[in-house]
């Protein structure tokens, strides 16, 4: 099977750049249609809404209400107030009750931080149309109104905790995901995916799915639209400001929070939502796992299962993706993907990143996208890109089709398409004899990574595996994968397709280049590179191929077109050496570059060697050794 050519169609290329197929729209909208965690709990308010909590109910008798305005507790009117049948009046204390309350019974303690109880029960609060469940807690909030507290919640220290009746928890409002003004907006639905998000904010030419998106996510809206907040069973909410028009899952916690504004907490108790540490989250919507902390502003967003944001940093229009941690810096109107390390004082604005897997580093300025008309510019970010210290990247930018390339310190680059995965994107070392080339021009070198970075590459597939908590997505951790070895392909043929050498290269010259310029040695060395990738992805998918695992369609006429390409006319077992001379190579790639850091370090600061594991002994290293060692295991098993 040959691979598809380069086309000049988005719609083609969005499809490419994705490493599976995004799911249609239509797909997408029945999986919207089918509801959720939010629209089950409007059913169960709508089914009984005087008894959400299912208790058995009475009214208090005399003698109760007696034994409890003599502990300071007040009602508008008692006959409103109904309690379940085991109900202990010595548990509230110092309360008072307006509008339709019900109370579960409360017996026991329960633990209110690790290591210290205290009795369950109601003490010195104020409850306006409430149902609070068994075995909770509920001391010195100030004001509650139009709530469902669920069994063994904990509500102590809080200012208000309030709904407005009509509450959507941050639900279908449009994100400005990849471009500030709109054009690539996606209307929110709490349970949405990466995948999900991508297909809507890339998809714009299908205009019958996106208005099936667009109704689907209204309907979703007004069938979760809810005349209470909730605090579900076994969350913990802690000395917080305020909170309005919240729903809070089950097992979260929100410990010194400054405010929650209409947000959606989809908690679980074994996947906890945490809002913490003087954070404030409006607007928004907080899957299972995910965390803000340390003063962080988090505004119109979404935080996808086990991200998180801390440090002060501000995420507002955005969606961040599972295991990735915003800190410190800014992320504006961006889809940002799974595995993002952004822990420093950058900013990140107007990103299509879905792929993620990449690192912005402290002082990146990866948003500057105002053409003085408007704040309309976007990027594409490649999968694994590297966004090195204090570089400048100007809009609108494509690196889509160059993954895991990285941009050094200090650069700046102009507006482009690069289409050549794992290059380097670095200030020119020695000057440049070709008056062609502008000043301002970056000097590219494509394949950089697979030689300079190898250990790069391995320890991120190390790192994306031992990082990932999440449940509902799946990620393939493997960096040579069919869709970007189709890009390597590509890149490689383009690269041996010149007919005159030049000593400099510009895109004008060569298809992908960007706004950069390369020299022909690096075209030679980055043409060694590609090859040698190609020829070790073909053959472990033969190897593949003999042990009978392969899974994935037309990944064996790829892999034979490869190796027929490279090696012609040599048999298996010649094939299987050729492959395991190349794994080799690659593990002393991974070992040179991390004994070049164990000697520079050595040579410059005093008692490097003590302070840092050497190479041999470095688990990334080992474990490019170990692969080493499985596969000449399974090539002597494949050969017999």
């Amino acid at each position: 099977m040959s691979d598809p050519e380069r086309s000049s169609s988005r719609t083609d290329t969005a499809q490419l750049q994705s490493p599976s197929p995004l799911p249609p729209l239509s797909e997408i909208a029945a999986v919207i249609a089918a509801g959720g965690e939010l629209v089950e709990a409007a059913r169960q308010v709508a089914k009984r809404r005087d008894n959400v909590l299912g208790l058995l109910l009475r009214d208090l008798t005399r003698e109760e209400i007696a034994v409890m305005e003599d502990r300071g507790c007040r009602a508008e009117s008692w006959a409103q107030v109904q309690v379940a049948q085991d109900f202990d009046c010595f548990r509230v204390r110092r309360s008072r009750f307006q509008g339709r309350c019900v109370l579960g019974r409360f017996t026991g303690d329960i633990e209110v931080v690790a290591g210290i109880k205290a009795p369950s029960g109601i003490f010195d609060s104020t409850l306006i149309n409430c149902q609070v469940g068994n075995d909770g807690l509920m001391e010195n909030v100030r004001f509650a109104a139009n709530l469902v507290i669920e069994h063994q919640a904990i509500l102590y220290d809080v200012g208000s905790i309030t709904c407005s009746g009509t509450a959507v928890f941050g639900t279908g409002q449009d994100l400005p995901l990849g471009i500030e003004t709109g054009g690539r907006e996606v209307p929110l639905w709490a349970e949405c995916t990466i995948d999900h998000l991508a297909a809507v904010a890339r998809n714009r030419h299908d205009t019958a799915g996106l208005e099936g998106i667009r109704r689907a996510v209204e309907r979703y809206r007004d069938a979760l639209r809810s005349p209470v907040g909730w605090v579900r069973r076994g969350a913990h909410v802690r000395h917080t400001t305020r909170i309005h028009d919240a729903y809070i899952g089950a097992g979260a916690l929100v410990d010194h929070a400054l405010a929650l504004d209409n947000v959606a907490l989809l908690s679980s108790v074994d996947e906890p939502v945490q809002i913490l540490g003087g954070a404030a989250v409006t607007d928004s919507v907080v899957q299972w796992g995910a965390k803000a902390a340390g003063n962080a502003i988090v505004r119109h967003a979404v935080l996808l299962e086990h991200s998180g944001v801390d440090q002060h940093a501000t995420v507002e229009g955005s969606a961040i993706g599972p295991n990735t941690s915003i800190a410190k810096g800014e992320v504006t109107a961006s889809l940002v993907g799974p595995f993002v390390g952004f822990h420093h004082q950058s900013m990140l604005i107007a990103a299509l990143w879905p792929e993620g897997k990449g690192n912005v580093a402290h002082g990146a300025m990866v948003g500057s996208n105002h053409t003085g008309r408007a704040p309309d510019q976007e990027i594409w970010p490649g999968e694994g890109t590297f966004f090195g210290l204090g570089c400048a990247i100007r809009f609108p930018s494509d690196f889509s089709e160059a993954p895991y390339t990285v941009i050094a310190m200090g650069v700046t680059t102009l507006p482009q398409r690069l289409s050549y995965p794992f290059s380097l994107i670095t200030v020119p070392v020695d000057p440049v004899a070709d008056d062609r080339v502008p000043r301002a021009f970056p000097e590219l070198i494509p394949g950089w990574g697979l030689g300079a970075n190898a250990y790069g590459l391995a320890r991120a597939e190390l790192k994306f595996a031992k990082r990932d908590r999440s449940r509902r997505h799946r990620f393939d951790y493997k960096v040579f994968r069919p869709w970007i070895m189709r890009l390597v392909k590509q890149a490689r043929d383009r690269l041996k397709a010149v007919k005159t050498p030049l000593a400099v290269y510009l895109d004008s010259d060569l298809d992908g280049l960007g706004r950069n310029f390369l020299r022909e040695e690096s075209r030679l060395q980055a043409i060694a590179s590609y090859d040698q990738a190609l020829v070790r992805y073909a053959l472990r998918l033969l190897l593949n191929e003999k042990e009978g695992r392969l899974t994935i369609a037309g990944s064996a006429e790829i892999a034979h077109e490869l190796a027929d390409e490279a090696l012609p006319g040599l048999p298996f077992p010649q094939r299987m050496q050729r492959l395991l001379e190349i794994e080799r190579e690659n593990a002393q790639l991974v070992e040179s570059s991390k004994t070049r850091d164990d000697e520079r370090g050595a040579r410059i600061i005093p008692g490097y060697a003590d302070a840092h594991l050497p190479a041999r002994l470095d688990p990334v290293v080992q474990n490019a050794w170990e692969r080493v060692r499985v596969t000449e295991q399974r090539v002597a098993r494949a050969l017999g």
